[in-house]
């Protein structure tokens, strides 16, 4: 059974990241330029730590950098696409459908063959749907059909890098010197994003509140994932990962001065249900790393 210390670290990280997204939907101007400012806000905060762990993140990129260029492409397309959809909005239909990337997964498990369908995997879709749903909400009257689903496109396709960065990273966080391999990939994703700031920089004050987000939110949020990835599947990982539209709709709130809905609380309730049920039907996995180059004698040095 996946232990229940990774799930509280999925539990974390996602919540850093709900909260990072109802800042940037608050702060961003521009769409897909500022998905680049928190990208390296992230990476400097997790890099400066590595550094200071001893962790030699230019090495360890050296040795691996075809697997941080995927993963940077992955997560630059990602936070550019999100961003564009948080600034068309609405916040909570958005952050919902950026994180159906659990349903992609279970799917494709089902497709490959990989997993049978069975009761359980019915109540677990069911269950994420009817979360989607409560959090997607109704959306304000003064946004066109045509912006609606643009932004449900962008999203849509956000969450298929979702679904692909959860799975490269489950396979390849064991063994990885984590703050490092977590900077390194938003590092990657910044350098490659940095263009778009040519298009349509942000103003002063709106590029510094973007830095800190990543800085204290996102980057944080990324450790958490590849520490928690070490021994968690990629199925169940997707399914916490719904925790991060729960958190950006209680932000958002609470940023925006809206009422918090029951129907967000609801949501938050069918996350819980779907991650117990995803939790029991995963086989253990919390066996120790593998050595590799990058592993330190210290088990909690990652």
């Amino acid at each position: 059974m996946t232990g229940y210390r990774s799930i509280g670290l999925l539990l974390a990280g996602t919540s850093l990241w709900g909260i990072s997204s109802a800042l940037i939907a608050a702060v961003a101007r521009t769409g897909f330029t500022s998905a680049a400012l928190v990208a390296v806000g992230g990476a400097t905060a997790v890099l400066g730590v590595a550094v200071l762990r001893g962790d030699r993140p230019w090495r360890i990129f050296r040795d691996d950098w075809s697997l941080y260029l995927r993963l940077g492409v992955l997560e630059a397309v990602n936070l550019a696409l999100y961003t564009a959809a948080l600034r068309i909005g609405p916040l909570p239909m958005m952050v919902a459908l950026h994180l159906s990337a659990p349903v992609l997964l279970i799917v494709a498990r089902l497709v490959t063959r990989r997993r049978s369908f069975g009761l359980a995997v019915a109540v677990e879709l069911s269950l994420v749907a009817l979360a989607i749903l409560l959090v997607s909400g109704r959306h304000p009257g003064t946004l066109s059909s045509t912006g609606v689903l643009l932004g449900c496109a962008l999203s849509l396709c956000s969450a298929a890098c979702v679904a692909a960065l959860i799975t490269v990273v489950a396979g390849a966080s064991r063994g990885r010197a984590s703050v490092a391999s977590a900077g390194l990939q938003l590092a990657t994703a910044a350098v490659l994003g940095l263009p778009l700031l040519l298009i349509a920089p942000p103003e002063g004050p709106a590029s510094l509140a973007l830095i800190a987000v990543g800085a204290g939110f996102l980057g944080p949020g990324f450790v958490c994932y590849w520490w928690a990835l070490r021994t968690v599947d990629a199925p169940t990982a997707g399914i916490v990962g719904l925790n991060e539209a729960v958190s950006a709709s209680i932000v958002g709130a609470a940023v925006t001065g809206s009422q918090l809905t029951p129907a967000v609380l609801g949501a938050g309730a069918l996350v819980l249900l779907a991650i117990g049920l995803e939790v029991r039907s995963t086989p253990n996995s919390d066996e120790p790393p593998r050595r590799t180059a990058h592993t330190t004698s210290d088990p909690y040095r990652r």
